[in-house]
């Protein structure tokens, strides 16, 4: 069994931590201010880019999963860059140093004319944030074994944002395509990463990828997803220029590893996905 390092145990993390625990691994699991972590969890309590090296265990894999106080240039450097060189002060010197899983995000791929997007797409950032988790996964894939989990817009429970911005009635920008994949998806995909990395470790098979794209395989404009919504809602359709139903922008996003080894959507669109999440938010 493998001795495995969840920095950001939150709500994926944990998710993640359950399945890991069921299957015997020892885990250790940090959050930054919260304290409850899942049963047989070792949990430690703080901010990472403040440790030091003795406080951080021995680690066979290591999952970054962090989320950023805001949406802006410097919360993204705190949570993503500074937090990636703390582990890489820590583990780089190992005799075996371990594998890390790095959660990003499909936003470093800043193509926006429609274009289909895989795991040989070349990431081409175009905000400030996107850079920093390039710069991240470039930092730690020069230093450790490393892999970027490049996930695209996560939702499910509790993740009310687009229902709400749908009730609100505020007039819909232009269409674009969206990408998205359910939190529970997210979960089984890194469960499967840490399963697919200890048994190559195990035979000797060939290394992951150094980049995976997570997502549910189904591109959709952004009005067709905000039309069904507000038909489930009963909320108005809040569009000006009905003339604009095709996409002007965005991506269409598909990762091929995943399947590979064998990943299940258990949300395969997002139909499927909100139809749960509707039912919590009208409870």
């Amino acid at each position: 069994m493998a001795k495995i390092l969840i920095a950001g145990c939150g709500d994926l993390g944990s998710g993640l931590a359950t399945n890991l625990v069921a299957q015997g691994h020892t885990i250790t699991g940090i959050r930054r201010t919260k304290h409850d972590f899942p049963g047989g969890v070792k949990g430690i309590t703080g901010d990472l880019v403040t440790m030091s090296d003795e406080a951080l265990p021995d680690a066979d894999l290591i999952f970054l999963i962090m989320t950023p106080k805001g949406r802006h240039e410097a919360a993204y450097r705190a949570a993503y860059f500074d937090t990636a060189q703390v582990l890489i002060r820590r583990y780089k010197d190992m005799p075996k140093p371990p594998k890390v899983f790095f959660v990003s995000s499909t936003s470093v791929y800043g193509q926006s004319q429609g274009e289909w997007i895989d795991e040989t797409t070349p990431a081409q950032p175009e905000s400030a944030t996107a850079n920093i988790l390039l710069e991240t996964e470039q930092a730690l894939a020069a230093v450790l074994p490393s892999v970027a989990v490049r996930c695209s817009g996560i939702y499910g429970a509790g993740r009310f944002r687009l229902l709400e911005k749908v009730l609100s009635g505020e007039n819909w920008q232009a269409n674009s395509w969206t990408n998205r994949v359910h939190r529970d998806d997210v979960v089984s995909a890194l469960v499967l990463l840490a399963n697919v990395a200890l048994a190559n470790a195990a035979l000797m098979d060939k290394p992951l990828p150094q980049q995976v794209i997570v997502t549910d395989q189904t591109p959709v404009s952004m009005w067709e997803v905000k039309l069904w919504l507000a038909t489930c809602l009963g909320a108005k359709i809040a569009v000006s220029d009905s003339g604009q139903f095709t996409p002007t922008s965005g991506k269409r996003i598909q990762g091929q590893y995943l399947l590979s080894q064998g990943w299940t959507l258990r949300y395969p669109s997002y139909v499927v996905g909100y139809q749960a999440l509707l039912a919590e938010f009208k409870s």
